[in-house]
């Protein structure tokens, strides 16, 4: 009835002041030709108490119609139910339909359900689509949020259709069902999943399952400025490269002579140890990819598990490598092929989203941990779903606490992958997650407000990185957003300059938190900023189409700063900026795509 959040508008901390999310209670309404029922229910019961989750029970009739709802909410704001109608009598229903009303100001972005992450639309519909698991959405703010997923009534990890685990029946209804979004009668803006008319024989139950992540799901991490990346694949790049260019995290790719098979870093140990034994004694944490979704045909149980027909590889269009044509034959769908440095082939098979081979991964994961001695994982989109991934942090955090996970994906914003949405499908995976760096796809040239749903974590509680081209520094400045050592993408002058300035102790207020002490005066060109004692980073970002001039205006006394003996200096960043010093009360040029990274200080 009632979701509260404490967050910042800069959801780094807590504070006293409330926010709301919901305008009134969360509603499942069943309407038959006499109207909406008025449900008559006992108190719920808590079935199991525990640290980690509470779980409990609820019993609900009107006339002929009874409810049960199982629910479980976790720590992390996350809370699944399972609703059972059942019917006594034969029943015609017209509609079921599960309504959640957001506070207006609190839903001005949305994402998922085909549309594209950004501002909420005044109205929207989605429909089901065998093509398309996109039956997920997250509306809110900054600092409150709610995401919901309408979900089978199985457990099922669904990343390309919904062909083998087919329609979530209760809500499908033979393609009667879906979501409406719009401004209701109230003011609220509310979602409406709803399944259309059927008719409950006597005695029949019908089930309803849908999932909710409150956001943000933590708060931000400014130790995320300390974590940074030098990322590198195919060729080897030795220790003291990377530390040179101001790495302090490397990430191993699959695909070189250390870790040659995807998905499988067993096969050259011993190389792999040597390095990371390298790395630690030079104050580097290392990470390998290691994820599920294919799997190496150089697995060494892969005769094991094609004997289980099936359970682990999936079964479809075959192709791929001559190798497995002529040795594995049928039963498998080929997936991720390489051409490795030792002139062999990796020729991946492609796995499914949950079986068995689950529990084998954490194992490894545990074994590489604990005997190679790997300081977290990449992960190149997730083939789980949000119980293996909590499964993947406690066995992290048993075996070395201070792991990371880092999590990389394309824009999957295409018609060839059903218009779904990366935040949207993952979002259930974000508590268990250090950083994001969302890739291909993720143009730097995207408005702000996709930049700020799709690409930035922030209303998540996450800190992310660019990829694409390299992204854009002045515009990812203003979330937090660098690059990374990543083939030809050089990050090390962005890292330079903030341990120049000493970001890794400042306090950020971004653009949209209208505490932030600088503002400017044209629409298109925001500032967020970064402020420590003595001085604060002022980052300007343009999204307009010509070249304009902003003046800002600067709350000093909260800056802690004296407008008459204070400098405002552009330092020279390479293939950023160049050295300019800028009167504080003068207009500031800046080209399209482009903006400044500022140091306001002391003079």
């Amino acid at each position: 009835s009632q979701i509260v959040s404490h967050f910042a508008s800069t959801p780094d901390h807590i504070v006293p002041e409330s926010r709301e999310i919901l305008a009134s209670p969360i509603k499942l309404l069943v309407e038959t030709a006499d109207g909406v029922l008025d449900w008559v229910s006992e108190k719920p019961v808590i079935t199991q108490p525990a640290p980690g989750a509470v779980t409990w029970e609820s019993h609900s009739q009107a006339g002929s119609l009874g409810l049960f709802c199982s629910a479980k909410m976790e720590m992390d704001g996350y809370l699944i139910y399972r609703l059972v109608l059942k019917a006594e009598i034969e029943t015609v229903v017209q509609d079921i339909r599960l309504e959640i009303p957001y506070v207006d100001d609190v839903a001005k972005f949305m994402v998922g359900m085909k549309h594209k992450g950004g501002l909420r639309p005044d109205k929207w519909q989605w429909e089901w689509d065998e093509n398309s698991p996109a039956h997920q959405y997250w509306v809110g703010n900054t600092n409150a949020g709610l995401y919901c997923k309408l979900k089978h009534s199985f457990d099922a990890w669904d990343l390309h259709n919904l062909k083998e685990s087919g329609f979530p029946s209760g809500w499908y209804n033979e393609g009667k069902g879906g979501c409406l979004f719009g401004t209701d009668k109230s003011g609220a803006y509310s979602s409406c999943a709803y399944t259309g008319q059927r008719v409950l024989k006597a005695g029949e139950e019908l089930e309803l399952r849908f999932s909710l992540l409150v956001t943000p799901v933590k708060p931000l991490d400014y130790a995320r400025f300390d974590q940074r990346y030098y990322h590198w694949a195919e060729d080897i790049v030795s220790v003291d490269e990377c530390l040179d260019s101001g790495a302090t995290v490397i990430n191993i790719h699959h695909g070189n002579l250390l870790n040659p098979n995807i998905n499988y870093p067993f096969n050259h140990t011993d190389k792999l140890k040597a390095y990371l034994d390298e790395a630690h004694a030079k104050g580097a944490k290392v990470k390998v990819y290691y994820t599920v979704r294919e799997l190496t045909n150089w697995v060494k149980e892969i005769w094991a598990l094609k004997s289980l027909n099936n359970e682990i590889y999936t079964d479809g269009i075959r192709g791929g490598h001559s190798w497995l044509y002529e040795h594995f034959v049928d039963g498998y769908q080929r997936a991720w092929h390489m051409y490795l440095p030792d002139g062999l082939w990796d020729a991946a098979l492609l796995t499914n989203g949950l079986s068995r081979w689950h529990n084998y991964y954490l194992e490894g994961l545990s074994w590489l941990i604990k005997n190679v001695g790997i300081d977290g994982i990449y992960l190149d989109g997730i083939g789980y779903d949000r119980e293996i991934m909590k499964r993947v942090r406690k066995v992290m955090d048993q075996a070395k606490p201070g792991c990371l996970i880092d999590f990389h994906s394309g824009d999957p914003f295409q018609e060839q992958y059903g218009l779904l949405n990366a935040t949207a499908v993952y979002a259930e995976h974000f508590p268990y997650i250090n950083t994001l760096w969302f890739g291909e796809g993720f143009l730097p040239t995207y408005p702000l407000d996709f930049w700020m749903v799709e690409m930035s974590g922030i209303p998540f509680g996450l800190f992310g990185e660019m990829l694409q081209y390299g992204g854009n520094l002045h515009r990812g400045m203003l979330f937090g957003m660098p690059n990374r050592m990543y083939q030809e993408t050089d990050a090390s002058h962005i890292w330079k300059f903030w341990d120049l300035f000493g970001i890794r102790n400042s306090k950020m207020y971004g653009y949209w938190d209208s505490a932030c002490p600088v503002k400017t005066n044209h629409s298109d060109v925001p500032c967020t900023i970064y402020q420590k004692e003595g001085k604060t980073l002022i980052c300007l970002a343009s999204w307009a189409e010509d070249k304009v001039e902003v003046k800002l205006t600067i709350d000093w006394q909260t800056l802690g700063l004296d407008e008459s003996n204070s400098t405002l200096t552009a330092y020279p960043i390479t293939n950023l900026q160049d050295a300019a010093t800028f009167k504080t009360d003068s207009p500031i040029p800046i080209e399209p795509q482009r903006g400044w990274l500022l140091i306001l200080e002391k003079s």
